[in-house]
């Protein structure tokens, strides 16, 4: 799964640069205010990101 982060504090959107594949928490730095942001992603995010997967794979097909 990839992410994409919205900054609370400036509203800057971006990419998480690295896969992610089971549930934790980590600290990314906010590209434009320099905000440091607490990301926590849940096996419930996983899962909702690989059923939206397997829904556009079968709509792609």
């Amino acid at each position: 799964m990839r992410a994409i982060v919205t900054c609370e504090c400036c509203g800057h959107r971006q990419t998480v640069a690295r896969a992610i594949r089971k549930p934790e928490s980590f600290y990314l730095v906010c590209h434009d205010c320099e905000r440091s942001l607490r990301i926590e992603v849940t096996a419930e995010d996983i899962s909702a990101a690989q059923a939206s997967g397997a829904r556009s794979a079968t709509t792609a097909a």
